[in-house]
């Protein structure tokens, strides 16, 4: 990184007055060892030309800034999985994984890397069948899930020449498998080049999977007290304030990364598991305390408190504790009990196909109540 920064340093060679480089023959001199020691230089020296877009966005970025380049994320050993020769100068990889972003983010990355996010397709894959889930997740195993890769993402392979074959690359999932043997995807929401707080920060960009018909965290948000405020009075500015934490003194209502992610005050820090503040498993129909803590509960207050009185945080949190046991006592669990018999005795496949999407509709159904009980507090009751 520090022979990038030398390179960055003779910025007026790369950059005009106008903040673009110039013409790439006169940027590079090729006897500049500062240049030819780190690949960053002949990247731009294409790119700038091939790829504008690409590469306006990641020089308005906070990697640009502090020296860090193209080779630096996509550099590769020759031998490696996923490492070809480019432009005939050196060894590459399409794929950036979670491990060369810990390089830098170590931290971020040992968080991260035991998140739902990063385990979506492992977790896919791995799910048992006493999992109540099991009987309609199973549908998509013989595919080995390729229809979920969009936001669960799929195992990438390798051609011959060893560069990601078309039929699993690009891919944009949470939880893709890498030529690394590694899972994850950091570009899942620090999008493109930019790689920027802000684009995570907001709710457009969690909501490109926590929305639709088996994910009603988008619908349950934007209709609630928070996501309409966040949509008619915050200033999305403030979603660029730099720092670990988000201070809820800054925004006038909360986006999802600020409940879930960020550490949201002074003393606390921002994470990328968002597990860390979820005492209950709200997604799962039959057990959600099963192996969460409670403990879990005051970090997700400590988030609420950035706005909101304790009183009005410990009666909410009770009253929504208190219709969640009831719900899954009264409609719950009698139903999961009555479907997993039917769709136990049930063989042929035309019925079994139409009580299967009955069961999907119902779990969908009960996961929308659950979080609509702690997020969104609107609507009927279910009795």
């Amino acid at each position: 990184m520090k022979h990038f920064a030398r390179t960055v340093s003779i910025a007026a060679a790369f950059f005009g007055a106008a903040g673009l480089l110039s013409n790439a023959q006169a940027a590079i001199k090729h006897k500049d060892p500062a240049k030819l020691i780190n690949n960053s230089a002949h990247c731009i020296e294409c790119h700038r030309d091939d790829t504008p877009a690409i590469f306006e966005e990641w020089l308005k970025s906070t990697h640009a800034r502090v020296g860090v380049g193209c080779n630096e994320c996509h550099k590769a050993n020759k031998g490696e999985k996923g490492a070809f020769l480019h432009a005939e100068k050196f060894y590459i990889s399409t794929v950036v994984t979670p491990v060369d972003c810990a390089n830098c983010h170590k931290g971020q990355y040992l968080d991260y890397i035991s998140s739902g996010h990063a385990l979506s397709l492992e977790l896919l894959q791995k799910m048992t069948e006493d999992n109540p889930r099991y009987p309609v997740v199973s549908l998509y195993k013989d595919d080995n899930f390729q229809q979920c890769g969009g936001c669960h993402g799929v195992t990438v392979t390798l051609d011959d020449m060893n560069i990601p074959d078309p039929a699993t690359w690009p891919n944009s999932g949470a939880g893709r498998r890498n030529p690394d043997n590694g899972n994850g995807n950091c570009r899942t929401c620090h999008l493109g080049h930019g790689f920027s707080a802000a684009a995570a920060r907001r709710p457009e960009t969690c909501l490109r999977c926590h929305d639709g018909a088996n994910y009603p965290e988008g619908e349950i948000y934007r209709s609630s007290v928070h996501g309409v405020a966040y949509e008619t009075t915050v200033d999305k500015k403030n979603l660029d304030r730099t720092g670990v934490y988000f201070e809820g003194k800054h925004m006038g209502a909360p986006t999802c990364a600020f409940c879930h992610l960020s550490g949201s005050g002074q003393g606390q820090t921002t994470r990328h598991n968002p597990a860390w503040n979820l005492p209950r498993n709200l997604t799962s129909p039959g057990v959600p305390l099963a192996n969460r803590s409670e403990n879990l509960r005051n970090n997700m207050k400590a988030a609420c408190n950035q706005c909101h009185a304790p009183a009005m945080i410990d009666r909410f949190f009770l009253n929504a504790d208190k219709e969640l046991a009831r719900y899954q006592k009264e409609i719950v669990e009698p139903q999961l009990a009555d479907f997993k018999e039917k769709i136990d005795s049930t063989t042929k496949k035309e019925k079994r196909r139409h009580l299967l999407q009955d069961y999907s509709r119902f779990l969908a159904e009960g996961k929308r109540y659950r979080m609509n009980l702690y997020m969104g507090r609107h609507g009927r009751t279910q009795r």
